[in-house]
């Protein structure tokens, strides 16, 4: 599989790292509940990471929460581990690591450009199917843009084309006639600006993650996930854990699952530099089918990129001090212990 790589002595006293994250925890912040009542599993992942970072790989740590104080923040650190994948504005996804490039601090995940065609959902439709990937049939409408049924039938499923976490999903936004998905459409619409039309595709989900090793991609094993929600799709809730029904799951041996895996290493291949990611698909009784890339998933050892990553031996310790050594080799230098000039 993959021998996680490890931060030497030097790299580890050079390290002046600022952690961002909308629940960053100060060193004296109490561990907060597993499930917090208004956002569920984010702020117990987001002090588990720091405190990783801070207690138990030993590294100089300053952590924030508040976006508003960047760039300013960037000053005497050398290193930014963000987890801001969802901010109140507009296209936040790219937001640090552009402002990261603009000052010459590395950043955590991938340069801001290949963030993007990540957090756009139509573009990475696109793209997978350039390099021959099956995906759900699909069609963008934003402002401007007559709402026509599209030329596939429904089911279909209405989401955000931009953003992380399901956010804008709930139990309404698929429905088997086109004429219900509509108002869904328009609703996004007033909302968000531009949404996503497709055909809702299989029964459940399957999650290949993606670490970099030193000849390129390697995939972890893979997880299963359902749900009972209608045709099976997550929720922004559920997937916070706010809401029941979601269930994990480790397929062995399956005959369905190697061409999968291989979909997922040939768009690893085919969309670098980054960190590390995670390539999402569908599955029924035609196939398979692309959905999405995340550069910015959660690894925390209650998430499932840790948890496959534990399958082969991989601590969650581990699996952060390996994304640390290969963001610093993709952007310091391989075995570099000091920043390179910018």
């Amino acid at each position: 599989m993959i021998a996680p790589k490890r931060l030497d002595d030097k790299r580890r006293a050079a390290l002046k790292i600022l952690y961002l994250a909308p629940h960053a925890p100060s060193p004296d912040t109490p561990k907060p509940p597993a499930i917090h009542p208004d956002f569920g599993v984010q702020p117990a992942y987001q002090y588990e990471i720091c405190d990783v970072l801070r207690n138990g790989l030993g590294l100089d740590v300053v952590s924030l929460s508040d976006l508003s104080a960047v760039p300013q923040a960037f000053e005497g650190r050398n290193y930014v581990f963000s987890l801001y994948n969802i901010a109140p504005f507009r296209n936040s996804e790219i937001y640090v690591s552009a402002l990261a490039a603009r000052a010459g601090i590395a950043c955590m995940g991938a340069p801001a450009n290949i963030r993007a065609l990540a957090e756009d959902k139509w573009l990475t439709k696109l793209a997978a199917q350039a390099v021959g990937l099956p995906t759900p049939a699909g069609k963008p409408f934003g402002p401007g843009v007559p709402l026509q049924r599209p030329d596939f039938d429904g089911p279909y499923i209405a989401k955000p084309r931009f953003g992380a976490a399901s956010t804008g999903i709930d139990a309404e936004s698929a429905h088997e006639e086109f004429d219900a998905v509509a108002e869904r459409v328009a609703a996004l619409g007033a909302s968000i600006d531009e949404c996503l039309v497709e055909q809702v595709f299989g029964d459940f989900d399957v999650t290949v993650p993606i670490l970099v090793g030193e000849n390129g991609p390697v995939a972890l094993p893979a997880a299963t996930q359902t749900c009972d929600s209608p045709y099976g799709l997550f929720t922004h809730r559920q997937k916070r854990r706010l809401a029941p029904g979601l269930v994990r799951d480790f397929p062995g041996d399956e005959p369905w699952l190697p061409p999968i895996v291989e979909d997922a290493l040939r768009f690893a291949r085919a969309v670098g530099p980054y960190d590390y990611l995670r390539c999402d698909f569908r599955v029924g009784p035609e196939g398979h089918a692309f959905l999405e890339f995340n550069l910015a998933c959660s690894i925390g050892s209650a998430m499932a990129f840790a948890q496959c990553a534990g399958r082969v031996g991989i601590s969650s310790e581990a699996l952060v001090e390996h994304i640390l050594a290969t963001s610093l080799d993709r952007q310091w230098g391989q075995g570099a212990s000091e920043p390179l000039p910018t």
